[in-house]
């Protein structure tokens, strides 16, 4: 039985809104969180870049932004690669070892230019503990297609007619993993 539960969909489908929504579902069941969201930055309605931020410290860094000068880019942005490596590594082996569930939000094309990013969600996927992770749509090759072609994952696709009950059968296959 798969322990990683994988969340993937068009852009705006609200990926994040349903793994937060069922960490929050997990969390009144008195189960604690760890690992990282990437939300937005943005100034005016404008989106500017994206945080990466430590679920258990709340500790935050600029993961990729607009108006960066250096690091890999993807799309309009660049990557700050360092920020990545750094804040992923920390976040997610202090989950790794006192949190009862893991979040990785998201596994993507930018945060994969992080080799600490990519060693850290490994180690997660590896782990008994469960793994609540958004992951690229369409990308079927390289890191991204490894991870979803693993025999521990199992990928929940957000659709107009799933949006509303994921976050549940997120948060119940979390606690039947943690009952084992």
């Amino acid at each position: 039985m798969p322990n990683n539960f994988l969340i993937t969909g068009p852009p705006g489908s609200g990926k994040t809104s349903i793994i937060e929504r069922a960490a929050s579902i997990l969390r009144e069941k008195g189960l604690r969180a760890g690992g990282i969201y990437c939300p937005e930055i943005r100034e005016g309605g404008v989106r500017l870049g994206f945080k990466i931020i430590n679920i258990m410290t709340g500790e935050e860094r600029v993961l990729a932004h607009a108006n960066q000068r250096e690091g890999p880019q993807v799309s309009k942005y660049r990557v700050n690669v360092t920020n990545v490596s750094e804040l992923s590594e920390k976040a997610i082996g202090e989950a790794l070892k006192e949190a009862n569930f893991l979040v990785i939000d998201e596994i993507a094309p930018m945060e994969i230019h992080s080799e600490g990013f990519r060693k850290a969600v490994l180690a997660a996927l590896d782990s008994l503990k469960p793994l609540l992770a958004v992951i690229h749509q369409r990308t079927r090759a390289g890191f991204m297609g490894e991870v979803k072609t693993r025999d521990d994952i199992k990928i929940f696709e957000v659709t107009q007619e799933t949006r509303e009950e994921l976050p549940t059968k997120l948060a119940e296959a979390v606690l039947k993993t943690c009952l084992r």
